[in-house]
């Protein structure tokens, strides 16, 4: 039985079929309605052929009533056209969409711009009234006013700028009046300023500043009158309060001032009739403080050492140790033979007798005639007992007569001794050279020579020199005035520098301060003389090197850093602006010389053996 046209999609297997719709779809009819006839007539029983059988007899039938001619294409225009007014309505929306939006946003842009340049205006106002540019400020805040009258943030700065520029206007003549030296009217303006404007710019300091001139001018002017009427004292204590309250005013003329009046003082110690030898350590301290205000000044550097020789060599005398008075004594003779009148020479001439007293008891009949010759030319009115003693120990030396010494008249300096001496002379009187030891391979020993290591002389062995050499470096650890000692102590179980302080009446002996208080050992301190720094040597930084402290431990300062060599034994020049001190780092030790600030480091030896323990003579 053959299959049903609808019973289960048959039709799509009948090539017959499938080209009778295509002829149907093109409006090809009788193409069409024959294959459907035959398509009938083989699915008898399907419904869809005999419609579409019959639509296609209706259709042939109506185009040939209507003179419709044979389709090829089929244009489906609806669909087309229900697209073209979709898109069409689509496109006016979008574009009624974009002039609406244009016509609310073109105002809101405009005003942001315009919002924009008047910030600009006001930051540029406010930028140029805090730099002080007062033009420019107004220029900026009358373009914004003209663009927005209204603006009360613009008319507020704009009144502010105004009083800016008055008080700027009265700030300036202030300190114009100020920097004339018109104190009473710049007072009066700049309390005006105070009172228009508390806090205004600095006019509270220069306020401060001008009262604290006039303060010190009054001191000034008290000083200068103490002077006048002679009480020399009294103005010397208003120029140091002077000084304290601040040391840079009319600074050159009271350091003058006071040098000279601590100079008169000290002169007028020593110049005493009769001469008071135990106020010559009050002396010392007016010439200590004379070298304060002028630290390298010839004359108060001499006055000052010959005072520190005295009083050395008086503290020996009393002691009974004749070599040390005159190792003491005979450089104060020399450079100043009638020093506190005969005083000085009268101790020094007991000195060598009593020494050469002492040779002749050892039987030392060389050093005893030299004692009692240089006894015998001292300048005092009476050496006979000396030049005698001198002549009965001649005999003794020598079978050939020898003239007998005479006293020498009058109070003239004696020339300089051309016999060796048993006593090596004082190292002090090398003062500006530098003194060291040297291991040189045949004459071993003490020496001395020029900052820049010319020079160089032998002096004598180490035996003959180690205690007036180890007296020389002490005097080192003094302050300037001799007041103040430094010296190593143990601080928290660790080697640091430490200063002893003077005896005072109140509170007698004061425990010794710390000076410092580092990680590493801390040594061998010497004291500048000028007495601003306190140089010393610290392992701080695993090497020994050179430091600087302030004497009340405000500033420390590394002048070098090694990585394995070391610099030891500093010693400060008389003017306090170099150091000398010994080194390994090339190799041997050798005698370095540098500035204060730790550079310009010079070797001063440049020899093949060691050289160290320098010190620079004051």
């Amino acid at each position: 039985m053959a299959a049903t046209f609808g019973s289960g999609s048959t039709e799509y297997e009948d090539p017959q079929f499938q080209e009778a719709a295509t002829y149907f779809h093109m409006g090809q009819w009788e193409k069409a309605i024959r294959l459907l006839d035959i398509l009938q007539a083989r699915y008898p029983g399907d419904a869809r052929i005999g419609q579409m059988l019959k639509d296609a007899h209706f259709k042939a039938h109506l185009e040939t009533n209507t003179a419709i001619k044979e389709k090829r294409f089929i244009i489906h225009w609806r669909p087309i056209l229900t697209r073209a007014v979709i898109v069409g309505t689509l496109v006016l929306l979008v574009m009624a969409g974009f002039w609406g939006l244009r016509a609310r946003l073109l105002p809101m842009l405009a005003e942001a711009q315009l919002q924009r340049q008047q910030a600009q205006l006001m930051n540029a106002a406010k930028a140029a009234l805090a730099a002080g540019d007062y033009d420019a400020a107004e220029q900026r805040l009358a373009e914004l006013l003209t663009r927005t009258p209204d603006d009360q943030d613009a008319v507020a700065l704009l009144a502010d700028t105004r009083w800016q520029r008055e008080l700027f206007a009265l700030y300036d003549e202030s300190v114009a009046a100020d920097n004339a030296g018109n104190d009473e009217l710049a007072l009066s303006m700049y309390a005006n300023l105070q009172m228009k404007s508390p806090g205004y710019r600095d006019v509270s300091s220069r306020i401060l500043a001008i009262r604290h001139t006039q303060e010190l001018d009054q001191l000034m002017q008290q000083a200068q009158k103490l002077l006048i009427l002679g009480f020399e004292s009294e103005a010397s204590n208003a120029l140091a309060q002077i000084q304290s309250m601040d040391v840079n005013y009319r600074r050159s003329e009271i350091s003058d001032m006071l040098f000279s009046l601590q100079m008169r003082r000290g002169k007028r110690i020593l110049a005493q009739d009769p001469p008071q030898p135990a106020e010559v350590s009050v002396a010392l301290d007016a010439f200590n403080a004379a070298l304060q205000q002028k630290p390298n000044d010839p004359e108060a550097m001499t006055e000052a050492r010959l005072a520190v020789g005295f009083l050395r060599g008086r503290e020996s005398y009393e002691q009974r140790n004749w070599l040390s008075t005159i190792n003491s004594l005979r450089a104060v003779v020399a450079e100043q033979p009638n020093y506190l009148g005969n005083a000085t020479a009268s101790m020094l001439f007991v000195a060598m007798m009593g020494a050469g007293d002492d040779y002749v008891a050892g039987n030392d009949l060389l050093n005893a005639y030299e004692m009692y010759s240089q006894a015998c030319q001292l300048p005092l009115p009476d050496t006979t007992s000396a030049c005698a003693k001198a002549s009965s120990v001649v005999p003794l030396l020598t079978p050939t007569p020898t003239p007998t010494l005479t006293p020498t008249p009058g109070p003239t300096a004696p020339p300089p001794s051309a016999t060796p001496t048993a006593t090596p002379p004082p190292l002090s009187i090398f003062r500006g050279r530098i003194i060291f030891k040297a291991d040189h391979p045949d004459l071993p020993g003490i020496y001395v020579m020029d900052p820049d290591g010319a020079n160089r002389e032998y002096l004598g062995t180490f035996q003959r020199y180690e205690q007036m050499f180890a007296e020389l470096r002490e005097t080192e650890r003094y302050s300037p005035d001799a007041t103040y000692r430094v010296s190593t102590a143990d601080v928290d179980g660790n080697p640091q520098i430490i200063m002893h302080l003077p005896v005072t009446s109140q509170f007698g002996q004061l425990p010794p301060k710390s000076v410092t208080r580092l990680t590493g050992i801390a040594y061998d301190p010497v004291w500048s003389p000028d007495g601003a720094w306190i140089a010393f040597v610290t392992a701080e930084n695993e090497s020994d090197d050179i430091w600087k402290t302030r004497p009340d431990s405000s500033e420390q300062v590394s002048l070098m850093r090694n990585d394995w060599q070391w610099d030891k034994h500093p010693s400060w020049s008389p003017d306090s602006q170099r150091i000398v001190f010994f080194s390994n780092r090339d190799g041997e030790r050798q005698l370095f010389v540098m500035d204060s600030n730790g550079r310009n480091a010079t070797n001063i030896s440049r020899v093949p053996w060691a050289e160290y323990d320098p010190i620079w003579v004051k």
